[in-house]
Protein backbone atom coordinates (compact mmCIF):
# COMPACT_ATOMS: atom_id res chain seq x y z
CA UNK A 1 0.00 0.00 0.00
CA UNK A 2 1.20 3.59 -0.83
CA UNK A 3 1.82 6.01 2.39
CA UNK A 4 -0.75 8.16 0.55
CA UNK A 5 -3.54 5.58 1.54
CA UNK A 6 -1.44 4.40 4.50
CA UNK A 7 -1.05 8.00 6.03
CA UNK A 8 -3.79 9.77 4.82
CA UNK A 9 -3.43 12.94 6.96
CA UNK A 10 0.10 13.64 6.10
CA UNK A 11 0.42 16.89 5.00
CA UNK A 12 4.06 17.47 5.21
CA UNK A 13 7.28 15.80 4.86
CA UNK A 14 11.09 15.14 4.20
CA UNK A 15 12.85 12.83 1.54
CA UNK A 16 14.93 12.57 -1.37
CA UNK A 17 15.15 12.78 -4.93
CA UNK A 18 15.50 8.67 -5.99
CA UNK A 19 14.74 9.47 -9.96
CA UNK A 20 14.45 11.84 -12.60
CA UNK A 21 13.54 12.31 -16.21
CA UNK A 22 12.49 14.84 -18.84
CA UNK A 23 8.97 14.06 -20.32
CA UNK A 24 7.09 17.19 -21.29
CA UNK A 25 8.58 18.78 -18.54
CA UNK A 26 10.59 17.63 -15.59
CA UNK A 27 9.85 14.56 -13.79
CA UNK A 28 10.96 13.23 -9.97
CA UNK A 29 10.78 9.77 -8.14
CA UNK A 30 10.94 10.13 -4.05
CA UNK A 31 12.47 7.86 -1.39
CA UNK A 32 9.05 8.58 0.11
CA UNK A 33 6.13 10.23 -1.15
CA UNK A 34 2.48 11.14 0.55
CA UNK A 35 1.21 12.27 -2.96
CA UNK A 36 -1.85 10.81 -4.33
CA UNK A 37 -1.48 9.87 -7.80
CA UNK A 38 -4.18 9.99 -10.53
CA UNK A 39 -6.07 7.19 -11.13
CA UNK A 40 -9.47 5.74 -11.40
CA UNK A 41 -10.83 9.21 -12.28
CA UNK A 42 -9.64 11.31 -9.25
CA UNK A 43 -7.33 13.60 -9.90
CA UNK A 44 -3.94 13.91 -8.52
CA UNK A 45 -2.72 15.81 -4.91
CA UNK A 46 -1.35 19.14 -5.19
CA UNK A 47 1.25 20.77 -3.32
CA UNK A 48 5.00 21.86 -3.45
CA UNK A 49 8.15 19.99 -3.05
CA UNK A 50 10.87 22.83 -2.61
CA UNK A 51 8.66 25.16 -2.90
CA UNK A 52 8.13 24.17 -6.91
CA UNK A 53 4.46 23.96 -7.67
CA UNK A 54 3.36 19.56 -8.26
CA UNK A 55 1.63 20.09 -11.47
CA UNK A 56 0.96 16.16 -12.00
CA UNK A 57 1.47 13.14 -10.14
CA UNK A 58 1.42 9.59 -12.09
CA UNK A 59 2.28 6.38 -10.95
CA UNK A 60 3.98 3.91 -13.49
CA UNK A 61 5.27 0.45 -13.00
CA UNK A 62 4.70 1.06 -9.52
CA UNK A 63 6.90 4.59 -8.70
CA UNK A 64 5.19 7.80 -8.31
CA UNK A 65 6.38 10.52 -10.48
CA UNK A 66 6.07 14.14 -9.51
CA UNK A 67 5.57 17.15 -12.56
CA UNK A 68 7.67 20.05 -12.22
CA UNK A 69 8.58 23.12 -13.95
CA UNK A 70 12.11 22.78 -13.33
CA UNK A 71 14.34 19.97 -12.82
CA UNK A 72 15.01 19.14 -8.72
CA UNK A 73 17.92 16.95 -7.11
CA UNK A 74 18.42 16.16 -3.00
CA UNK A 75 16.84 17.06 -0.41
CA UNK A 76 13.38 17.64 -0.60
CA UNK A 77 10.36 18.99 1.59
CA UNK A 78 6.85 18.16 0.18
CA UNK A 79 4.13 19.56 1.54
CA UNK A 80 0.73 18.69 0.49
CA UNK A 81 -2.50 21.16 -0.58
CA UNK A 82 -4.56 19.76 2.29
CA UNK A 83 -7.94 21.64 0.82
CA UNK A 84 -7.45 20.00 -2.69
CA UNK A 85 -6.83 16.50 -1.14
CA UNK A 86 -10.15 17.03 0.79
CA UNK A 87 -11.95 18.14 -2.01
CA UNK A 88 -10.95 15.07 -4.25
CA UNK A 89 -12.34 12.96 -1.41
CA UNK A 90 -15.29 14.82 -0.91
CA UNK A 91 -16.26 14.33 -4.47
CA UNK A 92 -14.80 10.44 -4.33
CA UNK A 93 -16.87 9.48 -1.09
CA UNK A 94 -20.41 10.90 -3.03
CA UNK A 95 -19.52 9.09 -5.77
CA UNK A 96 -19.34 5.77 -3.84
CA UNK A 97 -22.41 7.01 -1.89
CA UNK A 98 -24.78 7.68 -4.97
CA UNK A 99 -23.10 4.69 -6.84
CA UNK A 100 -24.58 2.42 -3.49
CA UNK A 101 -27.81 4.08 -3.58
CA UNK A 102 -28.46 3.98 -7.51
CA UNK A 103 -27.61 0.59 -7.31
CA UNK A 104 -29.27 -0.67 -4.49
CA UNK A 105 -32.26 1.27 -4.81
CA UNK A 106 -33.06 1.18 -8.35
CA UNK A 107 -31.16 -1.17 -10.00
CA UNK A 108 -28.95 1.07 -11.91
CA UNK A 109 -25.54 0.57 -12.41
CA UNK A 110 -22.54 2.98 -12.66
CA UNK A 111 -20.51 2.67 -15.87
CA UNK A 112 -17.48 5.34 -14.82
CA UNK A 113 -16.94 8.25 -12.82
CA UNK A 114 -14.57 11.60 -13.00
CA UNK A 115 -13.49 14.05 -10.92
CA UNK A 116 -13.52 17.55 -12.67
CA UNK A 117 -12.22 20.84 -11.89
CA UNK A 118 -15.72 22.17 -10.97
CA UNK A 119 -18.13 18.83 -11.40
CA UNK A 120 -18.20 15.81 -10.95
CA UNK A 121 -19.75 13.47 -13.09
CA UNK A 122 -21.31 9.94 -13.07
CA UNK A 123 -22.34 7.91 -16.50
CA UNK A 124 -24.53 5.30 -14.72
CA UNK A 125 -26.35 2.89 -17.17
CA UNK A 126 -29.99 3.96 -17.04
CA UNK A 127 -32.26 4.68 -20.56
CA UNK A 128 -34.38 7.64 -18.59
CA UNK A 129 -33.66 9.89 -16.13
CA UNK A 130 -36.70 10.95 -14.51
CA UNK A 131 -37.76 13.69 -11.67
CA UNK A 132 -38.72 11.32 -9.66
CA UNK A 133 -35.88 9.21 -9.27
CA UNK A 134 -33.84 12.57 -8.79
CA UNK A 135 -36.37 13.53 -6.28
CA UNK A 136 -35.77 9.62 -4.07
CA UNK A 137 -31.99 9.75 -5.02
CA UNK A 138 -31.68 13.25 -3.11
CA UNK A 139 -34.03 12.37 -0.07
CA UNK A 140 -31.86 8.96 0.38
CA UNK A 141 -28.95 10.85 0.22
CA UNK A 142 -29.32 13.04 2.74
CA UNK A 143 -30.45 10.19 5.06
CA UNK A 144 -26.94 8.98 4.41
CA UNK A 145 -25.02 11.73 5.31
CA UNK A 146 -27.21 12.17 8.72
CA UNK A 147 -26.41 8.85 9.32
CA UNK A 148 -22.68 9.24 9.48
CA UNK A 149 -21.79 5.95 8.53
CA UNK A 150 -17.92 5.93 8.81
CA UNK A 151 -15.48 5.02 6.05
CA UNK A 152 -12.98 2.86 6.25
CA UNK A 153 -10.59 1.45 4.24
CA UNK A 154 -8.84 -2.14 4.58
CA UNK A 155 -6.07 -4.83 2.89
CA UNK A 156 -7.51 -7.94 2.36
CA UNK A 157 -5.99 -11.26 0.87
CA UNK A 158 -7.51 -11.96 -2.46
CA UNK A 159 -9.76 -14.41 -1.54
CA UNK A 160 -11.22 -12.63 1.22
CA UNK A 161 -12.15 -9.59 -0.89
CA UNK A 162 -13.71 -11.67 -3.54
CA UNK A 163 -16.08 -12.96 -0.51
CA UNK A 164 -17.09 -9.35 0.22
CA UNK A 165 -19.99 -8.09 -0.88
CA UNK A 166 -18.17 -5.73 -3.35
CA UNK A 167 -20.17 -3.56 -5.60
CA UNK A 168 -18.09 -4.66 -8.70
CA UNK A 169 -15.45 -7.10 -9.70
CA UNK A 170 -12.24 -5.47 -8.32
CA UNK A 171 -9.63 -4.93 -11.12
CA UNK A 172 -6.31 -5.92 -9.40
CA UNK A 173 -5.09 -9.25 -8.00
CA UNK A 174 -3.52 -10.31 -5.14
CA UNK A 175 -3.65 -7.81 -2.38
CA UNK A 176 -7.43 -5.58 -2.61
CA UNK A 177 -7.77 -2.71 -0.62
CA UNK A 178 -11.59 -2.43 0.28
CA UNK A 179 -13.42 0.78 0.86
CA UNK A 180 -16.36 -0.18 3.15
CA UNK A 181 -19.15 2.59 3.95
CA UNK A 182 -20.95 1.39 6.96
CA UNK A 183 -22.96 -1.67 5.45
CA UNK A 184 -24.07 0.88 2.78
CA UNK A 185 -21.28 0.01 0.11
CA UNK A 186 -17.91 -2.43 0.05
CA UNK A 187 -15.85 -1.24 -2.69
CA UNK A 188 -11.80 -2.07 -4.15
CA UNK A 189 -10.96 1.06 -4.56
CA UNK A 190 -7.28 2.65 -4.18
CA UNK A 191 -8.62 6.34 -3.81
CA UNK A 192 -8.64 9.06 -1.06
CA UNK A 193 -12.29 9.20 0.80
CA UNK A 194 -13.70 11.18 4.18
CA UNK A 195 -14.10 9.23 7.22
CA UNK A 196 -17.64 9.21 7.55
CA UNK A 197 -21.06 10.21 5.27
CA UNK A 198 -21.24 13.23 7.47
CA UNK A 199 -18.09 14.78 6.32
CA UNK A 200 -19.58 15.52 2.93
CA UNK A 201 -22.30 17.90 4.46
CA UNK A 202 -24.18 18.50 1.46
CA UNK A 203 -24.23 16.96 -1.99
CA UNK A 204 -26.32 18.56 -4.95
CA UNK A 205 -27.08 17.15 -8.34
CA UNK A 206 -26.18 20.14 -11.22
CA UNK A 207 -26.86 18.33 -14.21
CA UNK A 208 -28.20 15.09 -16.21
CA UNK A 209 -27.46 14.46 -19.83
CA UNK A 210 -27.33 11.48 -22.29
CA UNK A 211 -24.41 10.71 -23.30
CA UNK A 212 -23.06 7.67 -25.42
CA UNK A 213 -26.19 5.94 -24.86
CA UNK A 214 -26.11 6.16 -20.88
CA UNK A 215 -27.18 9.22 -18.52
CA UNK A 216 -24.79 11.48 -17.21
CA UNK A 217 -25.53 12.92 -13.43
CA UNK A 218 -23.46 15.57 -12.51
CA UNK A 219 -22.94 16.74 -9.37
CA UNK A 220 -20.98 18.63 -6.70
CA UNK A 221 -20.14 17.84 -2.51
CA UNK A 222 -18.69 19.17 0.45
CA UNK A 223 -17.31 22.82 0.27
CA UNK A 224 -17.76 22.95 -3.48
CA UNK A 225 -21.82 22.28 -2.42
CA UNK A 226 -21.85 24.90 -0.23
CA UNK A 227 -20.14 27.01 -2.52
CA UNK A 228 -22.52 26.77 -5.43
CA UNK A 229 -25.82 26.92 -3.11
CA UNK A 230 -24.15 30.29 -1.70
CA UNK A 231 -23.37 31.33 -5.79
CA UNK A 232 -27.13 30.49 -6.78
CA UNK A 233 -28.73 32.27 -4.08
CA UNK A 234 -26.75 35.44 -4.61
CA UNK A 235 -28.37 35.30 -8.17
CA UNK A 236 -31.49 34.17 -6.99
CA UNK A 237 -31.68 37.60 -4.14
CA UNK A 238 -30.40 39.81 -6.86
CA UNK A 239 -32.83 38.16 -9.54
CA UNK A 240 -35.50 39.09 -7.14
CA UNK A 241 -34.29 42.61 -6.49
CA UNK A 242 -34.37 43.45 -10.58
CA UNK A 243 -37.55 41.27 -11.37
CA UNK A 244 -39.26 43.40 -8.08
CA UNK A 245 -40.20 40.05 -6.56
CA UNK A 246 -40.24 37.61 -4.19
CA UNK A 247 -37.96 34.90 -5.07
CA UNK A 248 -40.51 31.97 -4.78
CA UNK A 249 -42.06 34.34 -7.66
CA UNK A 250 -38.36 34.91 -9.70
CA UNK A 251 -39.66 31.53 -12.52
CA UNK A 252 -43.11 33.36 -12.92
CA UNK A 253 -41.72 36.83 -13.25
CA UNK A 254 -39.09 35.76 -15.56
CA UNK A 255 -42.17 33.46 -18.03
CA UNK A 256 -43.88 36.78 -17.91
CA UNK A 257 -41.01 38.56 -18.75
CA UNK A 258 -40.17 36.49 -21.69
CA UNK A 259 -43.58 36.36 -23.01
CA UNK A 260 -43.62 40.42 -22.56
CA UNK A 261 -40.30 40.04 -24.95
CA UNK A 262 -41.79 38.42 -27.24
CA UNK A 263 -44.82 40.00 -27.90
CA UNK A 264 -42.60 43.26 -28.37
CA UNK A 265 -40.36 41.31 -30.92
CA UNK A 266 -43.79 40.64 -33.44
CA UNK A 267 -44.44 44.09 -32.76
CA UNK A 268 -40.77 45.12 -34.06
CA UNK A 269 -40.82 42.68 -36.75
CA UNK A 270 -43.82 44.20 -38.51
CA UNK A 271 -42.54 47.29 -37.82
CA UNK A 272 -39.31 45.91 -39.52
CA UNK A 273 -41.29 44.77 -42.24
CA UNK A 274 -43.44 47.82 -42.93
CA UNK A 275 -39.95 49.85 -43.43
CA UNK A 276 -38.33 47.35 -45.73
CA UNK A 277 -41.54 47.58 -48.26
CA UNK A 278 -41.24 51.21 -47.87
CA UNK A 279 -37.38 51.49 -48.63
CA UNK A 280 -37.67 48.87 -51.79
CA UNK A 281 -40.37 50.97 -53.21
CA UNK A 282 -37.88 54.37 -52.51
CA UNK A 283 -34.99 52.25 -53.97
CA UNK A 284 -36.26 50.87 -57.15
CA UNK A 285 -35.60 54.65 -59.46
CA UNK A 286 -31.75 54.23 -58.25
CA UNK A 287 -29.37 52.26 -60.69
CA UNK A 288 -29.30 48.24 -61.05
CA UNK A 289 -26.52 47.70 -58.48
CA UNK A 290 -27.78 49.99 -55.30
CA UNK A 291 -24.75 49.93 -52.78
CA UNK A 292 -26.32 50.77 -49.30
CA UNK A 293 -24.58 52.20 -45.51
CA UNK A 294 -26.19 51.40 -42.65
CA UNK A 295 -24.60 52.90 -39.93
CA UNK A 296 -26.53 52.19 -37.02
CA UNK A 297 -29.08 49.65 -38.45
CA UNK A 298 -30.48 46.16 -36.57
CA UNK A 299 -28.43 43.91 -38.80
CA UNK A 300 -31.70 41.80 -39.53
CA UNK A 301 -32.84 44.83 -41.41
CA UNK A 302 -29.86 45.09 -42.97
CA UNK A 303 -30.01 41.32 -44.41
CA UNK A 304 -33.94 41.74 -45.29
CA UNK A 305 -33.96 44.62 -47.18
CA UNK A 306 -30.80 43.26 -49.48
CA UNK A 307 -33.23 40.42 -49.85
CA UNK A 308 -35.87 42.23 -50.87
CA UNK A 309 -34.38 44.29 -53.57
CA UNK A 310 -32.71 41.13 -54.84
CA UNK A 311 -36.24 39.59 -55.16
CA UNK A 312 -36.83 43.20 -57.03
CA UNK A 313 -34.99 42.55 -59.80
CA UNK A 314 -31.97 44.69 -58.27
CA UNK A 315 -28.47 43.86 -56.56
CA UNK A 316 -27.91 44.76 -53.12
CA UNK A 317 -24.59 45.76 -51.41
CA UNK A 318 -25.76 46.50 -47.93
CA UNK A 319 -23.04 47.19 -45.40
CA UNK A 320 -24.22 47.07 -41.69
CA UNK A 321 -21.53 49.19 -39.62
CA UNK A 322 -22.54 47.77 -36.16
CA UNK A 323 -22.51 44.25 -37.40
CA UNK A 324 -19.14 44.65 -39.47
CA UNK A 325 -21.09 42.41 -41.95
CA UNK A 326 -21.55 43.12 -45.75
CA UNK A 327 -24.55 41.26 -47.45
CA UNK A 328 -24.19 40.79 -51.08
CA UNK A 329 -27.79 39.42 -53.30
CA UNK A 330 -29.40 39.36 -56.30
CA UNK A 331 -29.28 37.88 -59.93
CA UNK A 332 -25.91 37.81 -61.26
CA UNK A 333 -24.05 36.11 -63.90
CA UNK A 334 -21.51 35.24 -61.24
CA UNK A 335 -22.42 32.82 -58.11
CA UNK A 336 -22.08 35.55 -55.82
CA UNK A 337 -21.38 32.72 -52.87
CA UNK A 338 -18.20 31.42 -54.31
CA UNK A 339 -17.29 34.47 -55.80
CA UNK A 340 -17.15 36.64 -52.16
CA UNK A 341 -15.32 34.00 -50.89
CA UNK A 342 -12.62 34.11 -53.50
CA UNK A 343 -12.60 37.75 -53.26
CA UNK A 344 -12.48 38.66 -49.64
CA UNK A 345 -8.96 37.79 -48.55
CA UNK A 346 -7.71 41.05 -49.63
CA UNK A 347 -9.61 42.67 -47.50
CA UNK A 348 -9.49 40.32 -44.33
CA UNK A 349 -13.03 38.84 -44.72
CA UNK A 350 -14.58 35.94 -43.90
CA UNK A 351 -18.02 34.49 -45.60
CA UNK A 352 -19.43 33.47 -48.45
CA UNK A 353 -23.02 31.77 -49.18
CA UNK A 354 -25.07 30.48 -52.60
CA UNK A 355 -25.70 31.57 -56.03
CA UNK A 356 -27.95 34.55 -55.10
CA UNK A 357 -26.73 35.74 -51.52
CA UNK A 358 -23.24 36.07 -49.94
CA UNK A 359 -22.64 37.62 -46.90
CA UNK A 360 -19.28 38.21 -45.00
CA UNK A 361 -17.75 39.85 -41.75
CA UNK A 362 -14.50 41.84 -42.00
CA UNK A 363 -12.19 43.22 -38.92
CA UNK A 364 -13.12 46.92 -39.29
CA UNK A 365 -15.89 49.03 -41.07
CA UNK A 366 -12.54 50.45 -43.12
CA UNK A 367 -11.92 47.07 -45.08
CA UNK A 368 -15.92 46.24 -44.88
CA UNK A 369 -16.90 49.25 -46.88
CA UNK A 370 -14.04 48.91 -49.39
CA UNK A 371 -14.98 45.74 -50.19
CA UNK A 372 -18.67 47.00 -50.48
CA UNK A 373 -17.06 49.80 -53.11
CA UNK A 374 -15.03 47.13 -55.12
CA UNK A 375 -17.72 44.63 -55.37
CA UNK A 376 -20.18 47.57 -56.59
CA UNK A 377 -18.00 48.31 -59.40
CA UNK A 378 -17.27 44.91 -60.40
CA UNK A 379 -20.88 43.99 -60.75
CA UNK A 380 -21.86 47.22 -62.42
CA UNK A 381 -19.52 45.51 -65.69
Amino acid sequence: MRLDQLHPDVSSFETTVAGEKEQAGYWVALDETYFYPESGGQPADRGTLNGQQVLDVQQDGGIVWHKLEKALSGKVKGEIDRTTRVDHAAQHTAQHVISAILQDEFSIPTVSFRTGSAESTLDIDCPHWTEELEVRLMRRLREVIRENLPVTTRDYPEEEALALPLRKAPQVTGTIRVVQIGELDYSACGGSHLKSTAALGLVLLTGVEKVRGNVRLSYVAGERAYTLLDRERSALVAASRLLSSKKEEVPDAILALKQEVATLEGQVDILREQRVEQDVSRLMNEESVIQLHHANEDVAYSERLAKRLADAGKIALVWNEAALKLFVAGDSQLHLGKWAKANLSAFDGRGGGNERMAQAVFPSKEQGWSCASTWREELVK
